[in-house]
């Protein structure tokens, strides 16, 4: 934060507490942020009578056979008849709760096109989001590219091919020294001379690019 204190004219730098009062801002800012896609995307989440650490009120949505044994589990909870766990869940909640899978990109993306989930402010990282590759899309690219009913037959292991001309006339590409076209990969392992040199030329112009490689 210094430098940040110097650009804007505090020669004296930040207070001791600065630090203090962002770190807590900042897990304020993503523990929002976590709950608004947790709210958006998951659903049957503990009860408001618990202490699993989402306080009263968050949000999810509950389908009425989960709520109705919720409510009955938390009835026989005040008398003693349920105990919780060491998270403070109630046996129902605890069975959602490993049912439950771990946040992904997919939510998130779910979560930013429903609202704006408090990151209004960094519309790089939204954008970034919304329109990177989604999970799984580049590992089953082949399946994702072809209709119903077409497989795919599988990478020839050598295509055949024939250079054409821009006019499409079949004519022979010369490179720019007058040599013919040859693959790229073959022009490392072929020698090659230019009009008007010998082999010695050759070898001479090897040593010199060799003396200037040399260390020292």
């Amino acid at each position: 934060m210094l430098p940040f204190c110097y650009e804007a004219g505090l020669v004296s730098g930040n207070a001791p507490d600065t630090a203090h009062l962002m770190l807590v801002a900042t897990e304020t800012f993503i523990k929002e942020v976590m709950s608004t896609i947790f709210s958006a995307t998951r659903s049957n989440g503990p009860g408001e009578s618990g202490n699993a650490g989402f306080g009263p009120g968050g949000g999810w949505v509950m389908t009425h056979k989960y709520k109705k044994q919720l409510a009955k589990e938390e009835e026989a909870f005040q008398r003693g008849e349920v105990t919780r766990d060491k998270s403070g869940l109630l046996p129902i909640e605890a069975k959602k709760a490993s049912e439950r899978g771990p946040l992904g990109m997919g939510d998130l993306r779910v979560a930013l096109d429903m609202t704006e989930c408090g990151m209004a402010n960094y519309p790089i990282i939204v954008r970034s989001a919304l329109e990177n590759y989604r999970e799984g899309e580049l590992e089953g690219w082949d399946e994702h590219t072809f209709l119903d009913g077409y497989e795919f037959a599988g990478q020839p292991e050598k295509m055949d091919y024939e250079v054409v001309a821009v006019n499409g006339q079949m004519n022979e590409m010369k490179m720019p020294n007058g040599i013919g076209y040859v693959e790229p990969m073959d022009i490392d392992s072929e020698d090659f001379s230019w009009e008007g040199a010998d082999p010695t030329d050759g070898e001479f112009l090897d040593n010199v690019l060799d003396s200037c490689l040399t260390i020292g």
